[in-house]
């Protein structure tokens, strides 16, 4: 379990307008894209991309580093969108 903030933008989104019916096609068609598509959410740590478990939690995610060389202490970087991140939080870009 990797600890991370309350709104740091990861898996943030906006919410879906649903009255129009050319906004459900829409949301349908997107849903089916992305679940064959397989889009899964990675974090990179040590250099090593490992996939994120299940969902995420809003304190917390799962990270499976099954056969990893990860310990204590080493930082996981995530791929989030900048925008919907909170503008506390201090920005690096690599």
């Amino acid at each position: 379990m990797f600890q991370y903030g309350y709104a740091d933008g990861f898996n943030v989104g906006v919410k879906n307008d649903t009255f129009k019916f050319i906004d459900k096609v829409r949301i349908l068609k997107n849903s089916l894209v992305s679940f064959f598509k397989n889009d899964r959410i990675c974090a990179v740590i040590n250099g090593k991309r490992y996939t994120v478990l299940g969902k995420v939690g809003m304190n917390h995610i799962a990270i499976d580093v099954t056969d990893g060389d990860v310990n204590l202490g080493d930082i996981a970087f995530l791929e989030i969108s900048p925008i919907l991140v909170n503008s506390k939080i201090r920005r690096e870009y690599v």
